[in-house]
């Protein structure tokens, strides 16, 4: 693997992590977190509710893959634009 192949599958490359990203955060906090969260409502006398850990994790979820996603957007706008006239010639 060379530089150059990585600056130009960067944006995918991040792509790839931000949609894991998504995952293992939605898993975490609805799994563990949220069945903690779940449990400390229901003795306060708050209702249980997974419709709201279900939407508290996807919200969890998105704001931990928004950096990397607009990583992504970025260099694949940079690639764009420097792509072709910016590489280096052989």
């Amino acid at each position: 693997m060379s530089f150059h192949w990585t600056m130009r599958n960067g944006a995918i490359i991040l792509f790839l992590a931000t949609l894991l990203i998504f995952v293992v955060s939605l898993a975490n906090y609805y799994f563990f977190s949220g069945e903690a969260l779940n449990q400390a409502l229901s003795v306060s006398g708050h209702t249980q509710s997974k419709f709201v850990i279900f939407w508290g994790a996807v919200a969890q979820a998105l704001n931990n893959c928004v950096w990397p996603f607009l990583g992504a957007c970025l260099l694949n706008r940079l690639d764009r634009h420097w792509g072709e006239a910016g590489a280096l010639r052989k």
